[in-house]
């Protein structure tokens, strides 16, 4: 039955669901329409019956449809207009907060700056007060910490990384960096070995001693003076740790003793042979006697590098605190030792370590010193190979392919590292260039150039594993697989 309007007008207020202030709003527009029906009196009923039904009125409420969903329509506003509100206050309430933070942070800033200034002032205040100290990083008349507690015969290696070894206690080496060092740690003989970290290098010498900026210096010339530093004091062996030792070098030391040398060392064209690149000395092994020459290596790395950041001073930067500054000493102690300016193979004659002092051999100050003795060998005729330079860690000691026609293998002219080789595949180098130095007793340890670069994403199961490689045969000629 057609439902009275007072009827309709109950159920429009009590069934639709209750939505806070669009609940009101939606009501209120449902009760205007119902008092408008209201006012149009009986006589409209009829007309309004017939209305509904040409436009599809609702047969049981007798609501036209359109009104129907213009009362839904404006809950919907009315709903969209609360959850906006909503939004907004949300919106304002997170730009407040990111104001906030903000604030904060540039109060933290500026807090920051102002304790590096405080800092900075104190150190300036500190420096002032304490200037040798600032130098030295220790007390006047106070030796380092390790002074008298080292014997001469040590090997001395150093290696620093920022994010791998920025310390004794976290370092991490490179697996074939660690395989080097533990065969020294094994063949080490009658010899101490001591590995140094950045944070550990002042317990053992004096900041005088090394270049002002040290600290700011690449790992190649903070070895390099470190090691000159070391053998002035202390003595010993400098030693490159991407060097593999197969024996224990004490019979070097002994002969050093017994013929009263003070240096032992590679240099090359000591043999008379040629060597295209402009070097003279060999500074990935040293072994020196305390107080001797490295006495005059220190103060001249000192004096050479003043202030400096670096070594752009130089005519070598690389080489600068080993070659340029060892050779010019050596060179005092025989005038007759060869020159790499004389060796027409090196096409930068200007950059040779002898430019970098005085020409002593020219005898300026009168007859070369005679006080001092030197055992020179060239470093081709024992730790370096000529295949050094061609990526030989990862030859395999079967592969007998041919390989002259190759670039690298076929570079073999007058002062280049394979010249004089006959060797033209892995196999035939292992046999004919390694082989015969080590059986002859010749070849105590093995040389990598650029730390065995080609070895540097492998791990020590990847390396233990590929048997036939060069690297894995010296590794267990060293004897620490045994």
């Amino acid at each position: 039955p057609a439902m009275t309007r007072a009827s309709r007008r109950l159920l429009l207020d009590v069934s639709t669901p209750p939505l806070g202030h669009a609940t009101l709003m939606a009501a209120s527009s449902a009760k205007l329409v119902a008092r408008h029906d209201e006012e149009q009196g009986d006589e409209s009923a009829n007309d309004a019956s017939l209305l509904a039904r040409s436009a599809g009125a609702d047969v049981g409420t007798g609501m036209p449809f359109w009104k129907v969903w213009m009362v839904v329509g404006l809950q919907t506003v009315a709903f969209l207009l609360f959850v906006g509100a909503l939004l907004q206050k949300v919106s304002a309430a997170e730009d407040q907060a990111v104001a906030d933070l903000q604030q904060q942070r540039s109060s933290l800033e500026a807090e920051v700056r102002n304790l590096h200034q405080e800092k900075g002032q104190a150190s300036k205040d500190w420096s002032a007060r304490h200037p040798y100290q600032a130098v030295a990083h220790v007390e006047g008349h106070k030796l380092p910490e390790m002074y008298g507690r080292v014997k001469e015969k040590t090997i001395w290696a150093y290696w620093y990384h920022a994010e791998s070894c920025p310390s004794a206690a976290n370092c991490t080496l490179p697996a074939h960096i660690k395989l080097c060092a533990e065969t020294v740690g094994h063949n080490r003989g009658g010899f101490d070995f001591r590995l140094l970290r950045k944070d550990e290098v002042f317990r053992y010498v004096s900041g005088t001693e090394l270049p002002v900026r040290w600290h700011d210096l690449l790992p190649a010339q903070q070895k390099d003076s470190l090691m000159n530093a070391l053998l002035a004091r202390y003595g010993g062996v400098a030693w490159d740790i991407s060097m593999i030792l197969l024996r224990p070098l004490d019979d070097y030391w002994d002969e050093l003793v017994e013929q009263g040398a003070t240096f032992r060392g590679y240099m090359y064209r000591i043999n008379g042979r040629p060597w295209r690149h402009e070097e003279a000395m060999a500074v990935w092994f040293l072994m020196s006697r305390r107080e001797g020459v490295f006495a005059a290596a220190v103060r001249s790395q000192v004096i050479g590098m003043g202030d400096r950041a670096d070594t752009g001073a130089y005519l070598d930067w690389y080489r600068a605190l080993g070659d340029h500054t060892l050779t010019a000493i050596l060179s005092m102690y025989n005038y007759s030792l060869p020159k790499c300016f004389d060796d027409p193979t090196v096409p930068k004659q200007w950059a040779c370590p002898e430019h970098e002092q005085p020409p002593w051999y020219k005898g300026l100050t009168g007859i070369e010193r005679t006080d001092t003795r030197l055992m020179l060998g060239d470093p081709r005729d024992g730790p370096q190979l000529p295949m050094a330079w061609i990526g030989m860690e990862m030859f395999n000691v079967l592969d007998d392919t041919d390989r002259s026609s190759e670039q690298k293998w076929a570079d073999n002219g007058l002062g280049a590292p394979m010249h004089d080789t006959s060797c033209s595949s892995m196999k035939q180098c292992w046999e004919d260039e390694f082989m015969p130095r080590f059986q002859a007793g010749n070849l105590k340890f093995v040389k990598f150039f650029n730390h065995g670069a080609t070895l540097d994403q492998k791990s020590r199961e990847e390396l233990l594993a590929d048997a036939g490689t060069y690297f894995y045969s010296w590794i267990r000629l060293s004897g620490l697989l045994v």
